[in-house]
C-alpha cells in the first residue's frame, strides 16, 4: 500500500481532531496530537506529543523534556487505545513540574502518580495529632 491510498489527508485530519479533543478532556492543553508517516513502517502513526520535567542537578531550574506517545493507524486503530496512555496518567500530567521531579526521583511511575502524591497530603486528623 502506498503512502497516499493507505489514509487520506481528510480522514487523518478528522482523526487527529477525534484524538485532541478526547486527550484535552483528561489533560487538556499538554499534549499535541498529529499524524506522522513512517517510512520504515510504511504506515502513518498517531503521535502525542507531550512535556516532562527532569532536574539534571547542576541547574536550579528543571529541564522540560519532550516525549511521545505513539499509535499506528492500520485498521486496528481505535482513538480510545491512544488517549487511554494519557487518561492513566492524567494525575502526573497535569502535576507541577516540581512534584514531577519529586516522582521521578523517588521511582515513581507516572501511572502511579495519583496514588503516591494522594499518601503525601496530611489529612485534618494528621494536622490535630501533630
Amino acid at each position: 500500500m502506498t503512502k497516499e491510498n493507505y489514509l487520506f489527508q481528510g480522514t487523518r485530519e478528522k482523526a487527529v481532531r477525534e484524538a485532541q479533543a478526547v486527550v484535552d478532556q483528561y489533560v487538556p492543553g499538554k499534549v499535541r496530537v498529529y499524524c506522522e508517516w513512517c517510512e520504515e513502517a510504511n504506515a502513518w502513526y498517531m503521535v502525542g506529543a507531550y512535556q516532562s520535567y527532569i532536574d539534571l542537578g547542576e541547574r536550579k531550574t528543571p529541564t522540560a523534556v519532550t516525549s511521545f506517545r505513539t499509535e499506528k493507524m492500520d485498521r486496528y486503530y481505535d482513538v480510545s487505545v491512544f488517549a487511554a496512555f494519557f487518561k492513566q496518567r492524567t494525575a502526573y500530567m497535569n502535576a507541577s513540574y516540581y512534584w514531577q521531579i519529586q516522582a521521578r526521583e523517588n521511582n515513581i511511575h507516572p501511572a502511579m502518580f495519583k496514588e503516591w502524591f494522594d499518601s503525601k497530603k496530611r489529612t485534618t486528623s494528621d494536622m490535630v495529632s501533630a
